[in-house]
Protein backbone atom coordinates (compact mmCIF):
# COMPACT_ATOMS: atom_id res chain seq x y z
CA UNK A 1 0.00 0.00 0.00
CA UNK A 2 1.44 3.37 -1.07
CA UNK A 3 -1.25 5.82 0.08
CA UNK A 4 -4.71 6.39 1.49
CA UNK A 5 -6.86 9.43 0.82
CA UNK A 6 -9.51 11.12 2.98
CA UNK A 7 -11.93 13.91 2.06
CA UNK A 8 -12.83 16.82 4.37
CA UNK A 9 -15.30 19.26 2.79
CA UNK A 10 -13.58 20.36 -0.44
CA UNK A 11 -10.11 19.33 0.72
CA UNK A 12 -8.16 16.09 0.58
CA UNK A 13 -5.63 14.52 2.93
CA UNK A 14 -3.40 11.88 1.41
CA UNK A 15 -1.37 9.68 3.77
CA UNK A 16 1.67 8.35 1.92
CA UNK A 17 4.45 5.90 2.62
CA UNK A 18 7.57 7.33 1.04
CA UNK A 19 10.04 10.19 0.84
CA UNK A 20 8.57 13.65 1.45
CA UNK A 21 11.05 15.09 -1.08
CA UNK A 22 8.98 13.41 -3.79
CA UNK A 23 6.07 15.77 -3.12
CA UNK A 24 4.80 18.34 -5.61
CA UNK A 25 3.21 20.47 -2.87
CA UNK A 26 3.90 24.21 -2.78
CA UNK A 27 4.99 23.96 0.86
CA UNK A 28 7.18 21.32 2.49
CA UNK A 29 7.29 21.08 6.29
CA UNK A 30 10.39 20.40 8.34
CA UNK A 31 10.87 19.68 12.06
CA UNK A 32 13.67 21.77 13.56
CA UNK A 33 15.32 23.08 16.71
CA UNK A 34 15.06 26.67 17.93
CA UNK A 35 18.18 27.67 15.98
CA UNK A 36 17.12 25.85 12.79
CA UNK A 37 20.41 23.99 12.41
CA UNK A 38 18.76 21.42 10.07
CA UNK A 39 21.10 18.77 11.36
CA UNK A 40 19.12 15.56 11.08
CA UNK A 41 16.23 13.59 9.65
CA UNK A 42 13.81 15.23 7.21
CA UNK A 43 15.31 18.65 7.93
CA UNK A 44 18.78 17.55 6.83
CA UNK A 45 17.36 15.91 3.69
CA UNK A 46 15.56 19.15 2.77
CA UNK A 47 18.76 21.15 3.32
CA UNK A 48 20.76 18.75 1.14
CA UNK A 49 18.22 18.96 -1.69
CA UNK A 50 17.41 22.67 -1.42
CA UNK A 51 20.85 24.06 -0.68
CA UNK A 52 22.49 26.34 1.87
CA UNK A 53 20.25 29.27 0.88
CA UNK A 54 17.52 27.74 3.06
CA UNK A 55 19.55 27.71 6.26
CA UNK A 56 21.02 31.15 5.50
CA UNK A 57 17.49 32.50 5.19
CA UNK A 58 16.53 30.85 8.49
CA UNK A 59 19.53 32.20 10.39
CA UNK A 60 18.29 35.76 9.89
CA UNK A 61 15.42 35.09 12.30
CA UNK A 62 16.66 32.65 14.96
CA UNK A 63 16.10 31.76 17.72
CA UNK A 64 12.48 30.75 17.19
CA UNK A 65 10.19 29.90 20.13
CA UNK A 66 9.32 26.27 20.76
CA UNK A 67 6.04 25.39 19.03
CA UNK A 68 6.29 28.22 16.49
CA UNK A 69 6.75 28.00 12.70
CA UNK A 70 9.41 29.78 10.62
CA UNK A 71 8.93 30.35 6.87
CA UNK A 72 11.94 30.30 4.55
CA UNK A 73 12.68 30.02 0.88
CA UNK A 74 12.63 26.56 -0.67
CA UNK A 75 15.98 27.15 -2.34
CA UNK A 76 16.68 24.68 -5.16
CA UNK A 77 13.73 22.38 -4.38
CA UNK A 78 12.07 21.77 -7.71
CA UNK A 79 8.37 22.06 -6.90
CA UNK A 80 8.24 23.93 -3.59
CA UNK A 81 7.89 27.66 -2.98
CA UNK A 82 8.48 27.64 0.79
CA UNK A 83 9.76 25.53 3.66
CA UNK A 84 7.81 25.71 6.92
CA UNK A 85 10.11 24.92 9.87
CA UNK A 86 8.10 23.61 12.86
CA UNK A 87 10.12 24.17 16.03
CA UNK A 88 9.86 20.98 18.09
CA UNK A 89 13.28 20.88 19.76
CA UNK A 90 14.51 23.13 22.55
CA UNK A 91 17.96 21.83 23.41
CA UNK A 92 17.78 23.22 26.92
CA UNK A 93 14.10 22.27 27.31
CA UNK A 94 13.71 25.63 29.05
CA UNK A 95 9.95 25.74 29.34
CA UNK A 96 9.62 28.70 31.68
CA UNK A 97 6.12 29.25 30.35
CA UNK A 98 4.97 26.07 32.02
CA UNK A 99 3.09 26.13 35.30
CA UNK A 100 2.11 23.37 37.67
CA UNK A 101 -1.18 23.16 35.81
CA UNK A 102 0.57 22.08 32.60
CA UNK A 103 1.80 18.51 32.22
CA UNK A 104 4.45 17.10 29.92
CA UNK A 105 1.65 15.60 27.82
CA UNK A 106 0.11 19.05 27.51
CA UNK A 107 3.46 20.28 26.18
CA UNK A 108 3.60 17.59 23.52
CA UNK A 109 -0.01 18.19 22.53
CA UNK A 110 0.68 21.91 22.32
CA UNK A 111 3.82 21.52 20.21
CA UNK A 112 2.20 19.23 17.67
CA UNK A 113 -1.25 20.77 17.37
CA UNK A 114 -0.05 24.36 17.61
CA UNK A 115 2.59 23.77 14.94
CA UNK A 116 0.06 22.22 12.56
CA UNK A 117 -2.47 24.99 13.26
CA UNK A 118 0.17 27.65 12.58
CA UNK A 119 1.11 25.95 9.29
CA UNK A 120 -2.50 26.09 8.10
CA UNK A 121 -2.87 29.70 9.21
CA UNK A 122 0.27 30.73 7.35
CA UNK A 123 -0.57 28.66 4.27
CA UNK A 124 -3.94 30.32 3.84
CA UNK A 125 -2.59 33.78 4.65
CA UNK A 126 0.00 33.27 1.88
CA UNK A 127 -2.71 32.05 -0.51
CA UNK A 128 -1.14 28.62 -0.91
CA UNK A 129 -3.28 25.51 -1.42
CA UNK A 130 -0.97 22.50 -0.99
CA UNK A 131 1.33 21.36 1.81
CA UNK A 132 3.30 18.22 2.69
CA UNK A 133 3.92 17.22 6.32
CA UNK A 134 6.37 14.68 7.72
CA UNK A 135 5.62 12.99 11.05
CA UNK A 136 6.66 16.11 12.98
CA UNK A 137 9.03 15.54 15.87
CA UNK A 138 9.21 11.74 15.68
CA UNK A 139 12.86 11.80 14.62
CA UNK A 140 15.55 13.82 16.36
CA UNK A 141 12.99 15.39 18.75
CA UNK A 142 12.20 11.82 19.92
CA UNK A 143 8.48 12.45 20.43
CA UNK A 144 6.77 9.02 20.42
CA UNK A 145 5.42 8.33 16.94
CA UNK A 146 2.04 7.21 18.32
CA UNK A 147 1.66 10.59 20.05
CA UNK A 148 2.69 12.44 16.89
CA UNK A 149 0.22 10.52 14.73
CA UNK A 150 -2.60 11.04 17.22
CA UNK A 151 -2.13 14.79 17.62
CA UNK A 152 -1.33 15.52 13.97
CA UNK A 153 -4.43 13.68 12.79
CA UNK A 154 -6.57 15.69 15.22
CA UNK A 155 -5.08 19.01 14.10
CA UNK A 156 -5.13 18.28 10.36
CA UNK A 157 -8.71 16.98 10.42
CA UNK A 158 -9.83 20.00 12.46
CA UNK A 159 -8.27 22.50 10.07
CA UNK A 160 -9.57 20.82 6.94
CA UNK A 161 -13.00 20.43 8.49
CA UNK A 162 -13.18 24.17 9.11
CA UNK A 163 -12.34 25.60 5.73
CA UNK A 164 -14.34 25.79 2.52
CA UNK A 165 -11.19 26.13 0.44
CA UNK A 166 -9.89 23.30 -1.71
CA UNK A 167 -6.63 22.32 -0.02
CA UNK A 168 -4.36 19.40 -0.81
CA UNK A 169 -2.54 18.04 2.22
CA UNK A 170 -0.05 15.17 2.27
CA UNK A 171 1.24 13.36 5.34
CA UNK A 172 4.36 11.30 4.71
CA UNK A 173 5.06 8.27 6.88
CA UNK A 174 8.71 7.66 6.07
CA UNK A 175 10.26 4.81 8.02
CA UNK A 176 13.96 5.03 7.24
CA UNK A 177 14.84 2.12 9.54
CA UNK A 178 11.96 -0.16 8.47
CA UNK A 179 10.74 -0.40 12.06
CA UNK A 180 7.03 -0.20 11.31
CA UNK A 181 4.48 -2.01 9.20
CA UNK A 182 1.10 -0.91 7.86
CA UNK A 183 -0.58 -2.42 10.91
CA UNK A 184 1.36 -0.03 13.17
CA UNK A 185 -0.48 2.85 11.53
CA UNK A 186 -3.96 1.34 11.69
CA UNK A 187 -4.95 3.70 14.53
CA UNK A 188 -4.14 6.67 12.32
CA UNK A 189 -6.15 5.29 9.39
CA UNK A 190 -9.15 4.51 11.57
CA UNK A 191 -8.99 7.88 13.28
CA UNK A 192 -8.91 9.83 10.03
CA UNK A 193 -11.68 7.76 8.49
CA UNK A 194 -13.82 8.34 11.58
CA UNK A 195 -13.17 12.09 11.56
CA UNK A 196 -14.06 12.36 7.87
CA UNK A 197 -17.28 10.40 8.43
CA UNK A 198 -18.15 12.47 11.50
CA UNK A 199 -17.73 15.69 9.54
CA UNK A 200 -20.19 14.47 6.94
CA UNK A 201 -22.63 13.51 9.67
CA UNK A 202 -22.34 16.90 11.37
CA UNK A 203 -23.29 18.62 8.13
CA UNK A 204 -26.68 16.99 8.52
CA UNK A 205 -27.20 18.39 12.01
CA UNK A 206 -27.82 21.89 13.23
CA UNK A 207 -25.51 23.07 15.98
CA UNK A 208 -25.17 26.64 17.11
CA UNK A 209 -21.39 26.44 17.39
CA UNK A 210 -20.78 24.45 14.23
CA UNK A 211 -21.46 26.96 11.44
CA UNK A 212 -18.33 28.64 10.21
CA UNK A 213 -20.58 31.13 8.45
CA UNK A 214 -23.77 31.95 10.41
CA UNK A 215 -27.03 32.70 8.62
CA UNK A 216 -27.71 36.18 7.30
CA UNK A 217 -30.88 37.84 8.47
CA UNK A 218 -30.82 39.98 5.34
CA UNK A 219 -29.30 38.32 2.30
CA UNK A 220 -28.60 41.71 0.74
CA UNK A 221 -26.73 42.95 3.79
CA UNK A 222 -23.06 43.69 3.17
CA UNK A 223 -20.34 42.79 5.62
CA UNK A 224 -18.89 45.81 7.41
CA UNK A 225 -15.57 46.97 6.00
CA UNK A 226 -12.42 47.06 8.08
CA UNK A 227 -12.30 50.83 7.66
CA UNK A 228 -15.76 51.20 9.19
CA UNK A 229 -14.82 49.29 12.37
CA UNK A 230 -14.38 51.60 15.37
CA UNK A 231 -14.43 49.11 18.25
CA UNK A 232 -11.79 48.73 20.96
CA UNK A 233 -12.65 45.22 22.14
CA UNK A 234 -13.37 41.93 20.35
CA UNK A 235 -15.48 39.42 22.28
CA UNK A 236 -14.85 35.70 21.71
CA UNK A 237 -17.57 33.48 23.14
CA UNK A 238 -19.88 30.53 22.57
CA UNK A 239 -23.48 31.39 21.75
CA UNK A 240 -24.45 28.89 24.41
CA UNK A 241 -23.19 31.54 26.85
CA UNK A 242 -25.48 34.25 25.48
CA UNK A 243 -26.62 35.35 28.94
CA UNK A 244 -23.03 35.95 30.06
CA UNK A 245 -22.23 37.76 26.82
CA UNK A 246 -25.30 39.99 27.20
CA UNK A 247 -24.21 40.92 30.73
CA UNK A 248 -20.70 41.74 29.50
CA UNK A 249 -22.02 43.88 26.64
CA UNK A 250 -24.16 45.90 29.05
CA UNK A 251 -21.12 46.62 31.21
CA UNK A 252 -19.12 47.77 28.20
CA UNK A 253 -21.96 50.00 26.99
CA UNK A 254 -22.31 51.62 30.41
CA UNK A 255 -18.62 52.49 30.33
CA UNK A 256 -18.58 53.67 26.68
CA UNK A 257 -16.22 50.91 25.58
CA UNK A 258 -16.91 50.07 21.94
CA UNK A 259 -16.92 46.32 21.25
CA UNK A 260 -17.41 43.86 18.39
CA UNK A 261 -19.43 40.68 18.83
CA UNK A 262 -21.23 38.36 16.44
CA UNK A 263 -24.10 38.25 18.88
CA UNK A 264 -26.73 36.46 16.83
CA UNK A 265 -24.82 35.16 13.83
CA UNK A 266 -26.06 38.08 11.73
CA UNK A 267 -23.10 38.03 9.39
CA UNK A 268 -22.58 35.42 6.73
CA UNK A 269 -20.76 35.15 3.42
CA UNK A 270 -17.75 33.49 1.91
CA UNK A 271 -15.78 36.35 3.48
CA UNK A 272 -17.05 35.76 7.03
CA UNK A 273 -13.67 34.52 8.25
CA UNK A 274 -12.03 37.62 6.79
CA UNK A 275 -14.49 39.69 8.81
CA UNK A 276 -13.41 37.93 12.02
CA UNK A 277 -9.75 38.52 11.17
CA UNK A 278 -10.41 42.21 10.50
CA UNK A 279 -12.40 42.57 13.72
CA UNK A 280 -9.57 41.07 15.77
CA UNK A 281 -6.92 43.11 13.93
CA UNK A 282 -8.76 46.39 14.62
CA UNK A 283 -9.34 45.63 18.30
CA UNK A 284 -6.98 46.74 21.05
CA UNK A 285 -7.99 43.86 23.32
CA UNK A 286 -9.77 40.50 23.10
CA UNK A 287 -12.14 39.33 25.83
CA UNK A 288 -12.41 35.55 25.98
CA UNK A 289 -15.48 34.26 27.83
CA UNK A 290 -13.71 31.06 28.84
CA UNK A 291 -16.39 28.50 29.64
CA UNK A 292 -17.01 24.81 29.16
CA UNK A 293 -18.78 25.73 25.93
CA UNK A 294 -16.22 28.12 24.47
CA UNK A 295 -13.28 25.82 25.20
CA UNK A 296 -15.10 23.13 23.20
CA UNK A 297 -15.85 25.52 20.34
CA UNK A 298 -13.55 25.28 17.32
CA UNK A 299 -14.43 28.83 16.32
CA UNK A 300 -13.47 30.28 19.71
CA UNK A 301 -10.19 28.36 19.78
CA UNK A 302 -9.29 29.64 16.32
CA UNK A 303 -10.14 33.22 17.33
CA UNK A 304 -7.95 33.07 20.43
CA UNK A 305 -5.16 31.36 18.51
CA UNK A 306 -5.19 34.14 15.92
CA UNK A 307 -5.31 36.84 18.60
CA UNK A 308 -2.27 35.28 20.30
CA UNK A 309 -0.37 35.22 17.01
CA UNK A 310 -1.22 38.90 16.49
CA UNK A 311 0.00 39.76 20.03
CA UNK A 312 -3.40 41.08 21.09
CA UNK A 313 -3.87 41.49 24.86
CA UNK A 314 -6.32 38.80 25.96
CA UNK A 315 -8.57 39.12 28.99
CA UNK A 316 -10.09 35.78 30.06
CA UNK A 317 -13.42 35.92 31.89
CA UNK A 318 -14.22 32.76 33.83
CA UNK A 319 -17.99 32.14 34.21
CA UNK A 320 -17.25 28.58 35.38
CA UNK A 321 -14.29 26.40 36.38
CA UNK A 322 -13.60 24.93 32.94
CA UNK A 323 -9.89 24.51 32.07
CA UNK A 324 -8.57 26.07 28.89
CA UNK A 325 -8.62 23.92 25.77
CA UNK A 326 -5.27 22.15 25.39
CA UNK A 327 -4.50 23.81 22.07
CA UNK A 328 -4.43 27.28 23.68
CA UNK A 329 -3.51 26.41 27.28
CA UNK A 330 0.18 27.23 26.98
CA UNK A 331 -0.56 30.47 25.13
CA UNK A 332 -2.77 32.00 27.82
CA UNK A 333 -2.16 30.02 31.03
CA UNK A 334 -0.04 32.80 32.53
CA UNK A 335 -2.58 35.58 31.87
CA UNK A 336 -4.51 36.98 34.84
CA UNK A 337 -8.09 35.75 34.85
CA UNK A 338 -11.23 37.50 36.03
CA UNK A 339 -13.69 35.38 37.98
CA UNK A 340 -16.99 36.15 36.24
CA UNK A 341 -19.25 33.83 38.20
CA UNK A 342 -20.47 36.96 39.96
CA UNK A 343 -20.37 39.65 37.25
CA UNK A 344 -21.38 42.47 39.60
CA UNK A 345 -18.45 41.75 41.92
CA UNK A 346 -16.09 41.52 38.94
CA UNK A 347 -17.19 44.74 37.24
CA UNK A 348 -14.53 47.05 38.71
CA UNK A 349 -11.60 44.76 37.91
CA UNK A 350 -12.90 44.14 34.37
CA UNK A 351 -13.40 47.80 33.50
CA UNK A 352 -10.12 48.87 35.12
CA UNK A 353 -8.21 46.23 33.14
CA UNK A 354 -9.87 47.22 29.87
CA UNK A 355 -9.38 50.92 30.40
CA UNK A 356 -5.67 50.34 30.99
CA UNK A 357 -5.36 48.54 27.64
CA UNK A 358 -7.59 50.65 25.40
CA UNK A 359 -6.24 53.97 26.67
CA UNK A 360 -2.59 53.11 26.11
Amino acid sequence: MDSRQYTFNKSTLTVKFGNILDTNAEIIVSSDDCYVTMGGGVSRAILHAGGEVIIKDAQKMVPIPLGDVLVTTAGKLEHQKYVFHCITIDKQRSMQILTQQVTEEDVLNYLLQHAVDKCFLLMQAMDMTSIAFPVIGAGVAKIPIQKVIEQMSIAIARNLGNTNKSLKVELYLYDIYNLYTESDYITLFESLAAKAALLEYKKMLSNEDMPIEPTLKNRNEKLPSRRSMKHKVFISYSRKDKETADCLCEMLKENDIAYWIDKEGIYSSSNYKELIVDAIDVSQSVIFISSVNSNASINCIREIGYAVNMNKPILPLMPDDAPYAKSIRLDISDIDQIDFRNPTASRKKLITSLMYVVNK
